[in-house]
Order: structure tokens, then C-alpha cells, then sequence
């Protein structure tokens, strides 16, 4: 979920960060950091979902997403400010090699404004808002997580990270399926379809939606390791009836061992069970 750079603003910037004395500096990100702490929301332009940037100590970055079904899951990153510059910085830690660099500013109405629209790791840090920049309202000061909502960490040690980034991709993907399943009774055939903007593809996997039948029943997501010594996952989501209602109920299985290709297909929830069936070979994670 991240515009080439004109050479005269940069320079400018530089010149103005080179001017500003150290203590300065100190004082100015201290200011705008207790600034930014809190809770900040506002409305997905395409589906007009309400998230939640969560700013809490120690730079640490909650980005609440919520579901359909009144669920909602909270990604943890780190984040950097750089508010000596015009626009300010802002840099989200993705993983332990790349981060998401963007700009943000105050509104004169107290708002924060932010470049969120293409943004994407590794690609240059845009220099000034567009018109699809994405605004936020303060609605707490509070820095913690409501009670019950999912926490996936985006892991910024890279030992941590091999194992816990498809398990973050595949929780994400799965609960914008099961978004999509409430919405339009059926399940998206790719990202596009479910209006991601993510890559598919990164340091250690290969990751891939893959719709089963007529997409009314079911979809797996599957993440193939490039690498031999890892282990291979497969997410599923299925439509099943409970109380007379359509829900949707999903998990993740992970191969006991390393493994270049993924899971067979799990099976079905059985018996009023929320635990979908891996198949032998695999574990069942959540």
C-alpha cells in the first residue's frame, strides 16, 4: 500500500536542513512528533471504508484496517519524521531492507494530510501533494489499540521477518476477501479485483490469489518460498452458513518442513468448527 524528483526542491531542502543548528532540530522534531501522537482517521477515496493511523511512542506506527464483518486487524511498523524539511518527512519501516518514504503535513484546521495514494517501498519519496492526498481528522489521543483487534507486525528485524512476512501478507489479503465476499457475494479473482496496490512478489516469496470454481465458495492465497530452507503457506477462505447467515472463515496453513511449493488445499471448516482443515504436511497457524 507507496513522482520523480525535481532537482531545484531538493536542493532547496538541503540548503534549508544544512542552515537549521542540531539543538534546533532536536526541538522541532520533539514538537511535531507529540504532535503527530494520537490517533488520526479517515475514509478509503475508492471504498469509503473509515482507517486509523495510529502514531504511539517509540516510533511505532499502528495502521488499523477494519472489515465488513466488524472485524479489524492493526499493522505495526516502524516510523521515522523528518520535519525539517518542506514538506515534512515521514518514513514507515516495511521491512528490514526497504521502507516507504512519503510527506505529511499540518492543516491550518489541525488536520494531517499525507501522500498515501501509489505508495509503494523503494520508489522516490514524492516532493509535493496532489490533489488525491489523503486527510486526516484527530479523533483520540489515546496511542494504544482498542481491545481485540489483530496485530500484525511488519517486522523490522530481519530474522524475525523471513517467517512473519507471508503471514502478514496472507492475513491481509485474506481479510480484504472476506470484505469483498460481504459486498459482492462472491470472492475476487486478483488484487486488482480487490483494488490493492501491492507487489506480489518480494525478497523471499511469491505470493498468488488463486479463486476456487465459480469464486462463490471459496479462495486460497498461496506463498511460494524462493528459497529451499523456508517453509511454504497456503491461506483459505471459505463462504459457510451459520444461524441462517452467510459468513466467511479463514486461516493459514504452514508446511512442517522447508518446502519450494505450498500446502494442498485445505479443507473446509467441519462441524460448526471456525478452524479450517490443513492438509498432512501442514499446520494450522490461525
Amino acid at each position: 500500500m507507496l513522482l520523480g524528483i525535481a532537482s531545484t526542491p531538493v536542493i532547496a531542502q538541503l540548503a534549508i536542513a544544512q542552515r537549521v543548528a542540531p539543538t534546533q532540530k532536536a526541538s522541532q522534531t520533539d514538537a511535531i512528533a507529540k504532535q503527530l501522537l494520537g490517533q488520526w482517521q479517515a475514509k478509503d477515496p475508492k471504498s469509503n471504508a473509515a482507517f486509523t493511523f495510529i502514531f504511539a511512542p517509540n516510533n511505532t506506527l499502528f495502521v488499523v484496517l477494519p472489515a465488513a464483518d466488524g472485524s479489524s486487524i492493526a499493522l505495526k511498523a516502524a516510523y521515522q519524521i523528518n520535519p525539517t524539511t518542506q514538506p515534512m518527512q515521514l518514513d514507515i519501516q516495511v521491512s528490514p531492507e526497504e521502507k516507504a518514504a512519503t510527506i505529511f503535513e499540518f492543516t491550518t484546521e489541525g488536520k494531517l494530510r499525507l501522500a498515501l495514494q501509489g505508495l509503494t517501498p523503494g520508489l522516490p519519496r514524492p516532493t509535493e501533494f496532489k490533489g488525491n492526498a489523503t486527510v486526516f481528522a484527530k479523533t483520540s489521543e489515546m496511542t494504544t489499540l482498542p481491545e481485540n483487534i489483530q496485530v500484525v507486525a511488519l517486522e523490522t528485524e530481519k530474522k524475525k521477518a523471513t517467517q512473519t512476512v507471508p503471514i502478514q501478507y496472507i492475513t491481509v489479503l485474506s481479510k480484504a476477501q472476506q470484505d469483498y465476499f460481504l459486498k459482492h457475494g462472491k470472492f475476487a479473482a486478483d488484487v486488482q479485483e480487490l483494488r490493492i496496490d501491492t507487489n506480489l512478489e518480494t525478497e523471499n516469496y511469491r505470493y498468488q490469489i488463486v479463486p476456487q470454481g465459480d469464486r462463490t465458495q471459496s479462495v486460497t492465497i498461496t506463498a511460494q518460498p524462493k528459497n529451499s530452507g523456508l517453509p511454504s503457506y497456503i491461506g483459505a477462505v471459505f463462504a459457510t452458513q451459520a444461524n441462517g447467515k452467510t459468513i466467511t472463515v479463514g486461516g493459514i496453513c504452514e508446511t512442517n518442513q522447508p518446502s519450494t511449493s505450498p500446502p494442498a488445499i485445505p479443507g473446509a471448516p467441519t462441524n460448526g468448527s471456525s478452524e479450517i482443515q490443513c492438509p498432512a504436511g501442514s499446520r494450522f497457524l490461525r
